[in-house]
């Protein structure tokens, strides 16, 4: 069932992060800025590490081998909605269909996951009791969600994109804020839904592989999503 509160990781161990990814899947033609999901998936993999990739369902459909694949490596698949269009207490309110955007991803999730359990983050992690009432009178599909996941550290690596800024810059504003919370979900983009320019720019498969082996060489370990 859907949690009437947000689920976080302040109950970790300290030094203890859980990586996820939001807006993917995604991927980028050449060697230059843009999505790379499978890269990423793949590099983490390599680290031993298990990430939970939030994903949503226009990307899913777009990019259905990239999920599968990601998968396969041991990772998590969250559903993250559909569209991503609009918070859901916003769009709830405003008459919008928050249970369409859960099931279409499910059933887009299902096609290469059959685990029952689906984990969920909702868009811009806003979320409400109202909403939570409403998706599980309404959704009726056999899986079980659990969520909605927010996170701790949320060094906002989509607006370093935004504005064309460098992996380097973005991996010390991520160290920065982990040193400060010292534990606990952390959130970054492989992709973005509704911020094309971002979405062009996407460095955070760099800014990984500069920020894990620093974690690494400072002590910190990571957990997977259903370890929290």
């Amino acid at each position: 069932m859907f949690s009437s509160v947000s689920i976080n990781g302040l109950g970790l161990r300290d030094k203890t992060l859980c990586l996820t990814f939001d807006d993917g899947p995604g991927e980028t033609n050449g060697e230059g800025p843009g999505p790379k999901t499978l890269e990423l998936a793949r590099y983490l993999r390599q680290e031993k590490i298990t990430a939970c990739f939030f994903m949503t369902g226009v990307h899913l459909e777009k990019y259905p081998g990239i999920a599968s694949e990601v998968s396969e490596l041991g990772h998590r698949i969250g559903n993250h909605s559909f569209t991503h269009s609009k918070p859901f207490p916003e769009f709830f309110q405003s008459g919008g269909n928050i249970v369409s955007e859960i099931e279409m991803t499910d059933e887009l999730i299902r096609q290469f996951n059959p685990d029952k359990n689906i984990y969920f983050r909702a868009p811009w992690g806003d979320w409400s009791e109202e909403v939570a009432t409403e998706l599980n009178n309404k959704i009726n599909n056999g899986l079980n969600h659990i969520g909605p996941f927010h996170w701790e550290i949320g060094a906002m690596d989509w607006s370093f994109w935004q504005r064309g800024d460098t992996s380097e810059n973005c991996a010390d504003y991520y160290l920065k804020e982990i040193q400060e919370k010292y534990r606990g979900i952390v959130l970054m983009h492989d992709s973005t839904t509704d911020l094309a320019k971002a979405r062009e720019n996407n460095l955070t498969f760099e800014t990984a592989k500069i920020l894990i082996p620093r974690l690494k060489d400072l002590g910190y370990s990571f957990v997977a999503l259903d370890e929290i």
